[in-house]
């Protein structure tokens, strides 16, 4: 590969320096860390072709092993920096199943030899001394004098050290950092909520900071156990700095230690213990917070500090609830959800003004829709509640997020897909925007689009079962059914206790006229998730097409008896009807799912199952009256 290090590259309003590795933006420097600046020089040099992530990486990291994660964080870091919006292509295009391409047009400006002169000169030129005569008795004043120099000399060296030092410090800024949930001492009280809650608390604070990409709660609650060792999380998330804590509450005081470390060496970074009363919880949020931005050489700007310092309640028992709350919603089971919608409202009765809890009710209700609650009755209440949200506080990306999730279930699509893009240009690293901004995507027939959202969730989170699944539906919903089956096979090996992936394996299946492996695939999924009713309406369809009619009806039989522990929507009844050629029942079942406003509504002028519906005039009214 070409390395000129002494020219000068323009694409738009920026200029690269090989020779000074700066990139800056009308004259001002911009703040990249070295590797993601390598990354940058490779591409622009080889402009010209596609290059394939294994290039990169052996580029980049020549006698090292990395993982694959390392590169994706450097590019979702240039394309930050670069200003490119979620999904755009402006400067760094992504090819599927290859690699990247710099595409951005570059102007190069080989650097002259008065340009070098002025690089050097920019440089202070050491001060040539006078040759030495015999001297005189020194004066006072000359004694003063050489005082004065040496002083001037020694400051002169601490500057340069600060200087050097500083420097270094900045080439330091992570790709990501990680809180791990605050693990309880002896004694604690409520231990396992209060330590969440904390980590939760400081990730939304650290989330505000545009420079630092923070992985969210939902990935670092999986590693709460703690016998979880800490390297071993840092390296499955793929991050390089965590931050680790323990917490202790008694009566009304709260001890809680800090510990921020570098991954790579394990070089301890900062760390303080807070010993506080319990109401002053709000003011150790704080510390903590300004505390790894220092320590990180983050340059924090004036809006930079007026977000960590925001408070989003001042009452402490409001405060707890939203705690309580966000502990219950991240269990993700039917008394979890109940418990999470309960604290949340508990929250907001005491402090009316409470933004934070409106957007989880907001999200607590989208969830139990189609799952717990009917649609019908759970989003109006999710929609008011973000709408609530966002009065109170139109910079919370959380509200923004939950009502455009809120928006897409009630069919609303248009606005939806405006408040997907508000809530993404204020956090552009919030992982469930961007998997609620996939689903929304696959839902008006964008699939590649959707695809590539999906791809760019797991570079925030590369270990969540539900984004690598879903990633798997969207090649579903594209017709692409071999990777949706290489996809699922894969999550079924990372996640052996997740049961949605067999339901995308079901429906490839299924879709391939391979009906046993799909009964079989459907009866797993059933076996982890005895509640799944759409792999209930999975094994019904599969037999019905594997020419076993009478195994099929009592399967649906089954399906809608599953009504007395949750809410069976009444789409997948349709579905089953549908497969069993009674197309009547099928459409009166369909109608219902509109009452209802079903979620499945949104796929059926997408989903490839409904190609022959698709033809019926009845059907394609019905697809109309929807809205989608």
């Amino acid at each position: 590969m070409p390395s000129n290090s002494s020219e000068l590259y323009e694409f738009e309003d920026f200029r690269l320096d090989a020779a000074r590795r700066l990139l800056s933006r009308g004259g001002e420097p911009l703040r990249l860390n070295s590797k993601a600046l390598e990354t940058l020089l490779v591409l622009v040099r080889n402009r010209a072709r596609i290059l394939t992530k294994d290039e990169l990486m052996k580029s980049l990291w020549p006698d090292t092993f990395v993982e694959e994660v390392n590169l994706a964080q450097n590019i979702s870091a240039l394309r930050r920096v670069l200003g490119e919006a979620p999904g755009e292509n402006r400067f760094i295009a992504t090819i599927p199943g290859k690699g990247y391409q710099f595409v951005c047009e570059v102007r190069v400006l080989p650097v002259s030899a008065p340009a070098q002169e002025e690089i050097q000169s920019a440089d202070p030129e050491p001060v040539a001394e006078p040759a030495p005569e015999p001297p005189p008795p020194p004066s006072r004043a000359t004694i003063r004098l050489w005082i004065g120099l040496s002083l001037a000399v020694i400051l002169i060296a601490a500057a340069t050290a600060w200087f050097l030092i500083a420097r270094t410090s900045a080439d330091r800024v992570p790709h990501s950092l990680a809180v791990l949930p605050f693990q309880p001492l002896a004694g604690s009280e409520d231990p396992d909520h209060l330590g969440l809650g904390m980590a939760d608390a400081v990730i939304i604070k650290l989330s505000n900071i545009r420079q630092l990409p923070v992985r969210p709660t939902e990935v670092a609650i999986r590693y709460a156990d703690p016998k979880q060792d800490p390297w071993e999380a840092a390296r499955a998330m793929g991050v390089d700095t965590i931050l680790t804590g323990r917490i202790q509450k008694s009566a009304d005081r709260v001890r809680v230690t800090v510990q921020l470390v570098q991954v790579d060496g394990r070089r301890t970074l900062w760390a303080q213990t807070f010993d506080e009363n319990a109401s002053n919880i709000f003011s150790v949020e704080d510390s903590i917070s300004e505390k790894v931005a220092q320590s990180l050489a983050i340059h924090l700007g004036a809006q930079d500090k007026q977000r960590l310092a925001r408070h989003y309640t001042e009452n402490i028992e409001a405060y707890r609830d939203y705690l309580e709350g966000r502990y219950e919603e991240f269990t993700f089971t039917p008394d979890g959800m109940h418990k999470a919608v309960e604290h949340f409202n508990h929250a907001i009765a005491l402090d009316p003004g409470y933004a934070l809890a409106y957007a989880g009710l907001a999200d607590a209700y989208t969830t139990e829709s189609d799952w717990l609650l009917a649609p019908r009755d759970a989003l109006p209440k999710a929609d008011a509640a973000a709408r609530k949200a966002i009065d109170f506080d139109n910079n919370l990306a959380e509200a923004h997020g939950a009502l455009a999730h809120a928006l897409l279930h009630e069919w609303k699509l248009d606005e939806s897909a405006r408040e997907f893009q508000v809530a993404l240009a204020l956090n552009p690293g919030n992982v469930s925007t961007y998997f609620a901004y996939g689903e929304y995507l696959a839902s008006v027939g964008r699939a590649d689009e959707a695809i590539a959202t999906m791809k760019k969730a797991l570079t925030i989170d590369p270990l969540s079962p539900e984004i690598n699944t879903f990633l798997a539906w969207d090649y579903y919903m594209k017709g692409d059914y071999d990777t949706c089956l290489l996809i699922s096979h894969n999550a079924t090996q990372m996640f052996p206790g997740f049961w949605l992936p067999h339901m995308t394996m079901g429906m490839c299946d299924y879709m391939k006229q391979q009906f046993t492996d799909s009964l079989q695939e459907f009866t797993k999924a059933l076996q982890l998730n005895p509640l799944s009713t759409y792999s209930q309406a999975g094994v019904a369809i599969s037999l019905a097409r594997a020419g076993r009619r009478a195994d099929a009806v009592k399967a649906l039989d089954t399906l809608r008896a599953m009504q007395k522990d949750t809410y069976v929507s009444p789409a997948y009844v349709a579905l089953v009807y549908g497969v069993l050629q009674d197309r009547q029942r099928e459409l009166e079942w369909f109608e219902k799912s509109y009452d209802d406003q079903a979620e499945f509504l949104l796929w059926l002028r997408t989903d490839p199952n409904f190609e022959t519906e698709r033809h019926d005039p009845r059907f394609q009214a019905l697809i109309k009256k929807i809205g989608v």
